[in-house]
C-alpha cells in the first residue's frame, strides 16, 4: 500500500504545474515527494526493528519524551521576551514585529520549532506519550508528573485550540481504553474532558479576531474559506496537483486564468483537503486505507495504548496540516502496526514484560540454523 501511495504521489507530481515544488514541498512544511519517501522508509524500517528488538521501543519513547521536556522548557523563556527564537539571529529585528528569522510577534511562543501550533501539537503528543510510558511501567510516576507539570502550561501557552482538543481527546481515548469494566469507571470523566474541549474551543474562538462575525469563521479561524476554495480546484484537477497542492493549485482559477493577489495561508488546513489536492481523490483514499489499517492493526493488539498519539493527529489535522516539522511522530506510533504479538488475555505490565523474554524472529532464526548445523555435523 506504500508503494501504491508513493506511485499516484509520482505521478501527481510528473503531472504537476511545478513538479520541482512538487517534489521538495512546502518551503517550511517540506512535505514533497522526497519528504514522504523518507517517511516511508522510517516507518517501515522502525516497524521492523520493533519485530525484531521489541525492547527498543521503550528507549525510544523515553527519548521522545525527555525531547518534549525540553520543548515544554523552551516555551517559558519566549514568553518573557519575544526576540528569542532559538536561531543564529535571535534577537535581531526585520520589523518592529517580525524577526530575522520571519518569526511574527503573533506566532510567539514557537517553542523550537517555525510556528506556534507546531510546538503545540507535539507538546500535546508528548502529554500522551508520557501517559502511555507510565501505564505501561516504562517511566516512573514522579518523572511523568513532572513532564506533565512542564508539558501542559506550555501548551496552554500556545493558545492553540486544536493541541489543546487534540489533547483532550486522545486523553480520553487512552483512559477508556481498557476493559469494560475499568471503561465505565471512566465515563464521567471522559464526558468531563469532552464538555472541557466544547468550552475551550469556544473561548478561544470568541478570541479570535478573523474579521467575519459568522459563527463557522469565528470557529474555525476563517478556514472554512479556505476550504471552499481547495474544494473548486480538487474539482478542476480530481488526479491531484502535486505535493504541496494548496499553494500550487490557489493561483489557477476554474476560468482559466490566474490569481495576481497572494493568500497569507500556504494551506488548506485540513488533512483531507491537502491530500486531495496534492494526490487527488483515489490518492485519498490509498493514504486514508493506509492510515486505518495501520490503526486497525495496532488497536487491536496488546499495545493499544499507543494509538492515542495518531488519534491525537487526526484531531490535530482536522484544523491544520502534516509537516516534516512534526508528522514522523504520528508515523512513529503507527509503526507499532506490527510490534510483537502477545496474548490479550494478561494484563499489559505482563505482556510487555513477556515481550521481552518471548524469542523474536531474529533469535527462532538463529536457533534454526544452530538445529541444522548440529544435525549436519552429525551426519558427518
Amino acid at each position: 500500500m506504500w508503494g501504491l501511495f508513493l506511485m499516484i504521489g509520482a505521478i501527481a507530481t510528473i503531472i504537476s504545474p511545478e513538479p520541482v515544488r512538487s517534489l521538495l514541498g512546502q518551503s517550511t512544511a517540506k512535505d514533497g515527494l522526497l519528504y514522504w519517501g523518507l517517511i516511508t522508509c522510517f516507518t517501515l524500517s522502525n516497524s521492523l526493528v520493533l519485530k525484531l528488538k521489541p525492547e527498543i521501543a521503550k528507549y525510544q519513547l523515553q527519548g521522545l519524551v525527555i525531547g518534549g521536556v525540553i520543548l515544554g522548557l523552551s516555551i517559558f523563556p519566549q514568553m518573557l521576551d519575544w526576540h528569542i527564537d532559538y536561531t543564529l539571529t535571535s534577537g535581531q529585528l526585520f520589523k518592529s514585529h517580525i524577526l530575522k528569522s520571519m518569526i511574527y510577534r503573533e506566532q510567539q511562543p514557537i517553542g523550537l520549532y517555525s510556528h506556534r501550533g507546531f510546538a503545540s501539537f507535539t507538546l500535546a503528543a508528548i502529554a500522551i506519550i508520557a501517559l502511555v510510558g507510565w501505564r505501561w511501567k516504562w517511566l516512573n510516576k514522579k518523572f511523568v508528573k513532572i513532564t506533565l507539570i512542564v508539558i501542559i502550561p506550555a501548551l496552554l501557552l500556545t493558545e492553540t485550540r486544536a493541541g489543546l482538543l487534540a489533547l483532550v481527546v486522545a486523553a480520553s481515548y487512552l483512559l477508556g481504553s481498557r476493559s469494560v469494566s475499568e471503561r465505565r469507571k471512566h465515563y464521567k470523566l471522559i464526558l468531563t474532558g469532552a464538555i472541557a474541549s466544547i468550552l475551550i474551543i469556544t473561548a478561544f474562538s470568541q478570541s479570535r479576531n478573523v474579521g467575519d462575525d459568522s459563527i463557522i469563521s469565528k470557529f474555525t479561524s476563517n478556514r472554512n474559506y479556505l476550504w471552499e476554495i481547495s474544494i473548486t480546484r480538487i474539482k478542476m484537477r480530481p488526479f491531484g496537483w502535486g505535493f504541496d497542492g494548496f499553494e500550487i493549485a490557489y493561483p489557477h482559477l476554474p476560468d482559466g486564468t490566474s490569481k495576481t493577489l497572494p493568500i497569507t495561508a500556504t494551506k488548506a488546513h485540513n488533512l483531507f483537503i491537502d491530500s486531495a489536492l496534492s494526490v487527488g481523490i483515489i490518492g485519498l483514499a490509498v493514504y486514508l486505507g493506509l492510515i486505518g489499517f495501520c490503526l486497525w492493526c495496532m488497536l487491536q493488539s496488546p499495545y493499544r495504548d499507543v494509538g492515542a498519539v495518531a488519534i491525537a493527529y487526526l484531531i490535530f489535522t482536522f484544523t491544520w496540516y502534516e509537516s516534516a516539522q512534526y508528522t514522523h511522530i504520528f508515523w512513529w506510533s503507527l509503526s507499532f502496526f506490527d510490534y510483537e504479538k502477545i496474548s490479550r488475555s494478561n494484563s499489559v505490565g505482563n505482556e510487555l514484560s513477556a515481550s521481552s523474554h518471548s524469542p523474536g524472529v531474529a533469535t527462532r532464526i538463529r536457533s534454526w540454523v544452530s538445529g541444522a548445523k548440529a544435525r549436519i555435523f552429525k551426519q558427518v
